[in-house]
């Protein structure tokens, strides 16, 4: 199945603002509350709105890691839940800056904070992304299979469709294209 992300270009600069703040170069944790367009073969996950994790939300933070209080996670999945919304979490790797990937450290949390998220919110899909300063990954969890998928592509709506590939999708249609 083939997952893509959409946001306006006004919810992805608020975001990106509130995830790189100037002169911080710690990682920073959010997140978004999507809608979702069911097509054939796949669907787009529609960014409504983006929650993010000030410092009274999080339990630490520095410039290799980032840990959300569980109060923050709580009241977030209850918003998500009353709205049917899918859960979308956003964090940032500062040292990053083209080719950003999640870490094993990401790998680890979020083959635990998925299937807790499918039981408390619903089949999803529930998506995350983690941006570097000049890039971005992004993936999706399957919960017919318990695997994480790579998202298709991430699009930005303004005046114009941007479209950005994320690193994982890139480096699967790389292989595909040297398998052809």
């Amino acid at each position: 199945m083939k997952v893509n992300i959409v946001v306006t270009e006004q919810e992805y600069s608020y975001l990106h603002r509130k995830l790189f703040p100037p002169g911080d170069s710690n990682e920073h944790f959010g997140f978004g509350l999507a809608g979702i367009n069911r097509c054939h073969g796949g669907c787009d996950l529609l960014l409504r709105k983006f929650i993010s994790a000030d410092s009274s939300c999080l339990l630490g933070k520095s410039g290799a890691s980032v840990r959300p209080d569980p109060r923050f996670v709580d009241y977030v999945w209850t918003l998500a839940k009353k709205s049917s919304s899918h859960l979308i979490d956003f964090h940032t790797h500062p040292f990053s800056d083209i080719n950003v990937s999640f870490s094993e450290i990401d790998d680890r949390s979020e083959s635990e904070s998925f299937p807790k998220a499918v039981e408390c919110l619903g089949e999803g899909p529930h998506a995350s992304i983690v941006l570097g300063k000049n890039s971005l990954d992004a993936r999706w969890y399957n919960s017919q299979t318990n695997t994480l998928e790579p998202i298709d592509s991430v699009k930005i709506l303004d005046d114009k469709l941007i479209i950005i590939i994320p690193t994982s999708s890139l480096q699967r249609r790389q292989i595909l294209i040297e398998r052809d």
